[in-house]
């Protein structure tokens, strides 16, 4: 999975470390500093820290602790979709005929379709096609480069329908929800839409969450907790669910 929100993580990190530092100093209450802000401790890769709640934008109730977390891993012939964004379409031969340049999920109950660019380079520039997904074939799961191979000539390829976007973050692309700040219904905080797993098929079955402000970990929640609420603007991803599933949500693991 492609690293997100790093230079996050790390300010995160710096402050819990500054924090630590100051734990042999005299008249310093537990949970507290010298200047009465509260602390609190967050576990991050196996590893606990303390954090100071009042200054890192840390919500100690979003937090992620991993030591009472189940885990989730890929389960055959799943995907994560920043994964399959970039990757390579190809035709019978192996020659290389266009590249995946987003995921649409649709509207009303329709299947999702493979965006993909069949000019320009990388994914960028070029014409985009729309393209079923069961008319792929989608290799090398396993790693972090899917492939894609489609039955098709470049002459056809050109012969399919043009996508065009009917309106700005309408939350339908997978890029448009990867890295979106999400509300979260069962209170008044936001946390990170990292990615979403898919399958071969394009169902979209979970999505991978950092709860908070500690980026370092993702949790699972299934896919249709998320929601978009529609209002005078583009609209607004909701994390759509209670206290007691967000904590109870699987930590991802990738392999």
């Amino acid at each position: 999975m492609k690293t997100l929100l790093a230079t996050a993580s790390a300010s995160i990190l710096l402050l819990a470390a500054g924090a630590c530092s100051d734990a042999d100093a005299p008249n310093e209450r537990a949970g507290y500093d010298n200047n009465g802000q509260v602390q609190t401790e967050a576990v991050i890769n196996g590893d606990t820290v303390t954090v100071d709640t009042a200054n890192s934008g840390y919500d100690a109730d979003l937090d992620v602790n991993a030591s009472t977390r189940t885990e989730y891993t890929l389960a055959q012939g799943e995907m994560e979709a920043s994964d399959l964004i970039g990757a390579p379409v190809r035709n019978g031969t192996g020659k290389d005929i266009a590249t995946v340049s987003d995921i649409f999920f649709g509207r009303d109950g329709s299947d999702p379709q493979i965006l993909v660019r069949d000019g320009g380079i990388g994914g960028l520039g070029g014409d985009q096609r729309v393209v079923e997904f069961d008319t792929t074939r989608i290799t090398n799961l396993e790693g972090d480069e899917p492939e894609v191979f489609i039955q098709i000539t470049q002459a056809s390829l050109e012969m399919l329908p043009e996508y065009e976007q009917e309106e700005l973050n309408d939350y339908r692309l997978a890029s448009e929800l990867i890295g979106t700040m999400s509300s979260v219904s069962f209170s008044d905080d936001q946390a990170r839409l990292n990615d979403l797993i898919i399958t071969q098929t394009g169902e979209l079955r979970y999505a991978l969450i950092s709860p908070g402000m500690l980026p370092t970990e993702n949790i699972v929640m299934d896919a249709d907790t998320i929601t978009v609420a529609q209002g005078d603007g583009d609209g607004e991803v909701v994390i759509n669910t209670d206290q007691a599933a967000f904590d109870a949500a699987p930590i991802y693991r990738s392999e």
